[in-house]
């Protein structure tokens, strides 16, 4: 007879296998329209084409069949958080718009999910580069099968990175003293995930959504990095019957707790 943490564990590991299939026949999806579609501007300013619509509801309805009695939090379809009691999947069905509609490799398709308010589940794929990147509460992060790990202890010198997203400076100004280099990829999802890979040290994001954030954020937890907003709202858990497409979560994630402190007496706000 099985116990009920080998149960419990059996149902997670279903779970994230459900979930990593799913976003890779989701990206394999993408691939026949990328640098195709026509990238429009929506009501918040974000760009969306028609293939995020598209892939919404492919993802959606793939849930829907899989597990009817879970609530869905996506981009482009379902914004508002409507809570039946159960568990929540966070779709972003592309992550990088606008790298994926002009032909640029750095775009992905983001998929969590979340029991008792918080990620267990997360997953994010990037089908230019077939990086498959996932994981689940208390077992670690991993990349192609390959576990990941942020660099700690770190330091950060002139040879070290750091990732933010276009129009950081609007809002923050980093302190002179600070020696790493700047990079901007274009996508939210990318430039958290090269923190818990152990490229860069430590990413700013000024406006992400909660889309953005919800499976990079467990797989920087499980990576041994750290994340949360640099305002007093927190990412989790979520707020009922909320519309999230106008909730902005500024974000600060860094390769260690330590370090998260440091990087952030280092940002002011504008």
């Amino acid at each position: 007879m099985k116990t009920k943490s080998e149960i419990i564990h059996h149902s997670q590991e279903d779970y994230l296998t459900f979930a990593k299939q799913l976003a890779h026949s989701a990206g394999q999806r993408l691939l026949s329209s990328f640098g195709k579609s026509i990238a429009t501007t929506k009501e918040d300013g974000t760009t969306v084409t028609s293939s995020d619509k598209e892939i919404d509801q492919f993802i959606s309805e793939e849930i829907q069949v899989r597990y009817p009695m879970d609530n869905i939090l996506s981009e482009e379809l379902s914004p508002e958080y409507m809570d039946n009691g159960s568990a929540i999947w966070i779709v972003d069905p592309i992550d990088g718009t606008t790298n994926y509609s002009q032909g640029l490799p750095l775009w992905g398709v983001s998929i969590a999910r979340l029991e008792n308010g918080y990620p267990t589940i997360g997953v994010l794929y990037f089908p230019i580069l077939d990086m498959l990147c996932y994981a689940s509460k208390g077992q670690g992060a991993f990349e192609n099968n390959k576990r990941i790990s942020a660099r700690r202890p770190a330091v950060v010198d002139r040879y070290s990175i750091f990732t933010c997203s276009s129009g950081t400076e609007r809002y923050y100004k980093i302190r002179e003293g600070l020696r790493a280099k700047r990079r901007t990829f274009g996508s939210s999802i990318y430039e958290l995930y090269l923190v818990a890979r152990g490229n860069a040290l430590f990413c700013v994001l000024p406006e992400p959504k909660v889309w953005d954030l919800a499976a990079a954020w467990l797989i920087i937890e499980e990576s041994g990095g750290a994340i949360t907003t640099l305002n007093d709202t927190e990412h989790f858990p979520l707020t009922k019957e909320m519309s999230y497409t106008s909730i902005q979560l500024p974000t600060l994630a860094t390769a260690s707790l330590e370090m998260w402190q440091d990087i952030h007496d280092l940002i002011r706000s504008k």
